[in-house]
């Protein structure tokens, strides 16, 4: 198989600790390319660091000159969209961290530029990636324990005021919204993948609690899905007790995830309560699988379909449902009221703002 070429953009925070040891992890398959970045101390690093000589500092001049197959953007999010677009005109695609981009709007022109330009925007969801996630998935989509009727998901994380000292942190111009989207994020897409995606409605708060920034720290929210089903989510970066807690309440078992940052395939369990009533847990579920680097594994996911010439999986239109969600659970706690799928279109104020609310909160805050 040809190897692809690929260019990372970011080699700070995210770009340096996964893009680039994912990159390099993939020597039969994979070609570190590029790496572009602004700071020429941080550049050279990375550069020394992942054996890469081609450096540089302007994203239009590495992809005349190197021309890569797949670029990822690391960058903070407010930059997302302006890169990912870039590359796709320049005939790359495009592996980008999450949030894919700050409002549905931004979305809408990044699936845009995919249909004009015939390349794909792929959005990081490592979790899907992880160990044992795909064979939950696959188990659950199976109709193997029964249909999902009950979701949970709480991403309980602790992020001290100083976390926020990087200036692009904490502000609706450049992070677009706080807890729910940046930390919880990937816990909220697997849950929405495990329950089939197909949600119908959210009703949700989100509020700024403790931390000094503009964006929320806390956030709950429940959710109505097609077919019935219920869930309840609860993000927040203010927990002591820090934990990543998914459950699958299906009609013949109960599927929990016990994590904090990567789930591990031994992180999840399967109980069944046999006809005595007690609960057992299921020791025969899973098959073995070899460790996972998730975003190595989305990396390796991505190079097969562009090595077979066929669509990548979460490609901009799905990477949106989940834009959509959040998007929606924003605007249930500006309204104090349900939101449903499908109602945020141009000319609403969401629309063009993924927490279009967050400016009235603040100023309720800090007014």
């Amino acid at each position: 198989m040809k190897k692809a070429r690929i260019g990372v953009v970011g080699a700070g925070g995210i770009g340096a600790a996964a893009h680039l040891p994912a990159v390099t992890g993939l020597p039969d398959i994979a070609e570190l390319t590029a790496i572009v970045d602004l700071d020429p101390d941080r550049l050279a690093t990375a550069g020394a660091t992942f054996g890469c000589e081609n450096l540089y500092s302007d994203l239009a001049v590495m992809l005349e000159e190197q021309k890569p197959d797949i670029v990822v953007v690391a960058t903070p999010p407010h930059l997302h969209e302006p890169l990912a677009i870039q590359a796709m005109r320049a005939g790359s695609w495009v592996f980008c961290e999450k949030p894919l981009t700050g409002s549905l709007e931004s979305a809408d022109r990044i699936l845009a530029a995919e249909e004009e330009t015939g390349q794909w925007c792929v959005t990081v969801s490592q979790f899907r990636y992880a160990g044992g996630s795909r064979q939950v998935r696959d188990d659950l989509a199976s109709g193997r324990w029964g249909r999902p009727l009950v979701g949970v998901a709480h991403t309980s994380w602790y992020r001290g005021p100083e976390y926020w000292d990087i200036p692009w942190r904490g502000k609706f111009a450049t992070e677009f919204a706080g807890a729910t989207t940046t930390q919880a994020h990937h816990a909220i897409d697997l849950l929405l993948w495990l329950m089939g995606g197909q949600w119908l409605s959210v009703s949700g708060i989100a509020d700024t609690l403790s931390r000094p920034i503009e964006v929320e720290d806390a956030s709950v929210a429940t959710v109505r899905f097609d077919g019935g089903a219920v869930a309840t989510m609860l993000s927040t970066v203010l927990s002591h007790n820090q934990a990543t807690t998914l459950q699958v309440m299906a009609e013949r078992a109960t599927v929990n995830l016990d994590t904090l940052y990567m789930p591990l395939l031994e992180e999840w369990s399967v109980r069944q309560v046999d006809a005595e009533g007690t609960t057992q847990l299921v020791t025969d579920w899973s098959k073995p699988e070899e460790p996972v680097q998730a975003h190595r594994a989305q990396l390796a996911n991505i190079i097969a379909h562009w090595s077979a010439g066929e669509q990548p999986e979460l490609t901009t239109a799905e990477a949106r449902s989940t834009l959509e969600f959040l998007t929606a659970l924003y605007k249930s706690s500006h309204v104090g009221a349900p939101v449903a799928r499908g109602e945020i279109v141009p000319g609403d104020p969401f629309y063009t703002a993924l927490d279009a609310g967050g400016p009235t909160r603040k100023a309720r805050h800090h007014g």
